[in-house]
C-alpha cells in the first residue's frame, strides 16, 4: 500500500522538522544510508524565503541533516528559469545551508538524452540537465504554490526542473494551450527522474497568481511520500479542491494513482485558498469554437508599467516569441501568445499579471 505522511507545523524549526522526517522515513520504510543523494528543491529565482517562491532553506537544512546523519554524500541543484543555479541559491537563502553543511552544488547543465519507453505523452525523447541515474537517490523538494497553467506546482511538476533552463520553453511551445498534453509531458519527465522520495514544503505556501508573484500565506502543511502522484492527490484534497487538476486527471486516467494510506494529521482544511485567475481551457467543443472561446475567455498576461524595469527576461523566456520591446517596455502579441504564463512566472518584479 502506498503511503503519504502528513504533519502540521506553525513555523520552520529545523530540529522539529528533522524529527518529523526521521519518523516519516520509518513510516514509508525508506532507508538511505551511505548513499550519494541529490536534493532537488523548487528553485525558480533568487527570492527571499518570505516570498514563498522557493523551497524554504530550513526544509533543505532539515533534510540534509537527516541524510548527513546517515553518512550520505549530499548534492543539491536545480535549473532556475533565467539565473544561474548558484545565484538563485544565494538569493533564496539556501546557499547559507549549502555552505554551513558543506553540500555540493550541481548546476543542471550537463545535458543527457533519456528515452521514455512507455510514456503517456506522444513524446519519447527528453533532454535532462542532470542525470538522476548518477545518484543512489533523488529527494524531490517541491513548494506548495499555485501555477498559471497547471493550477498547482507540487511533486510531479517539480521534476520539470530537470529540464535545462530555456529548454523548458520548447516543451511549453509544443504543448501550446493544451493543458492535458503538458500534464502528460510532465508525467513522462517525472517518471524518468523517478525520485526516491518527495517532501512537500507547504508550511508557508502561495495562492493567487503563483508560482512567483502570488500571495504568501501560512498553510502549516508538510507531507512526504515515496509516490509523488499519491502525494499530489492528497494535497489537492487537503486544500479543498473540488475537481482534480490536469496532472492528477492524467495520472488517474493511466492508473498511476491507486489506494494509499495517510499517516499523521495535516492541518485543518485550508479556507480562502485562491487559485490563479487563468481558467481551464480544455473544453470538449469543436476546435474552431474552442479556439474562439479561448481567445475571448482565457486569461491573458498583461504588463504593470509602474513595476516593469525593462529587464527583458520575459522576452527571453517566452517560447512563442509573442513579446517585443516598444518604447523600452515589452508589448504582447496575443495572436501568438500560447497562454503558458512563462513571462508571468519568471518576471522578477512581479510586473506581469494574468
Amino acid at each position: 500500500m502506498k503511503r503519504v505522511v502528513a504533519g502540521t507545523f506553525s513555523s520552520y524549526n529545523p530540529k522539529t522538522l528533522q524529527q518529523f522526517l526521521q519518523q516519516g522515513f520509518e513510516q514509508i520504510e525508506l532507508s538511505l544510508n551511505r548513499c550519494k543523494v541529490l536534493l532537488k528543491p523548487n528553485l525558480v529565482m533568487g527570492k527571499p524565503p518570505r516570498k514563498a517562491v522557493n523551497t524554504h532553506p530550513d526544509i533543505v537544512r532539515a533534510v540534509a541533516a537527516v541524510l548527513l546523519d546517515r553518512s550520505c554524500d549530499v548534492y543539491i541543484g536545480d535549473s532556475p528559469g533565467y539565473e544561474s543555479t548558484e545565484r538563485a541559491l544565494r538569493g533564496s537563502g539556501i546557499m547559507d545551508v549549502v555552505e554551513d553543511m558543506r553540500l555540493k552544488v550541481v548546476s543542471f547543465n550537463r545535458p543527457v538524452a533519456k528515452r521514455q519507453q512507455a510514456g503517456v505523452s506522444p513524446y519519447r525523447l527528453f533532454t535532462l540537465g542532470e542525470d538522476p541515474c548518477e545518484y543512489d537517490a533523488v529527494v524531490n523538494l517541491p513548494k506548495l504554490k499555485t501555477h498559471g497553467m497547471m493550477g498547482l506546482t507540487l511533486g510531479v511538476k517539480n521534476t520539470f526542473g530537470f529540464i535545462h533552463s530555456f529548454e523548458k520553453a520548447r516543451w511549453h511551445l509544443r504543448a501550446g494551450q493544451d493543458r492535458m498534453l503538458f500534464a502528460s509531458i510532465l508525467i513522462d519527465i517525472h517518471r524518468l527522474v523517478e525520485p526516491t522520495v518527495t517532501i512537500l514544503d507547504g508550511i508557508i505556501g502561495m495562492d493567487r497568481d503563483g508560482p512567483s508573484s502570488g500571495r504568501a500565506r501560512e498553510m502549516g502543511l508538510i507531507a512526504l511520500s515515496r509516490d509523488a502522484f499519491a502525494l499530489d492527490h492528497y494535497v489537492e484534497r487537503a486544500i479543498g479542491l473540488v475537481m482534480p487538476l490536469p496532472i492528477t486527471v492524467k495520472a488517474l486516467e493511466h492508473g498511476l494513482i491507486g489506494e494509499y494510506d495517510v499517516c499523521g494529521q495535516g492541518p485543518p482544511p485550508v479556507t480562502g485558498f485562491e487559485m490563479p485567475r487563468s481558467i481551464d481551457t480544455d473544453w470538449a467543443l469543436p476546435s474552431f469554437i474552442k479556439g474562439l472561446l479561448k481567445s475571448i475567455f482565457v486569461g491573458k498576461p498583461q504588463l504593470d508599467l509602474e513595476k516593469c524595469k525593462g529587464c527583458g527576461i520575459c522576452l527571453k523566456v517566452c517560447p512563442a516569441g509573442s513579446l517585443a520591446f516598444l518604447d523600452q517596455r515589452p508589448t504582447f502579441d496575443y495572436r501568438r501568445c500560447i497562454r503558458c504564463y512563462c513571462c508571468q512566472e519568471m518576471c522578477p518584479e512581479g510586473a506581469i499579471t494574468v
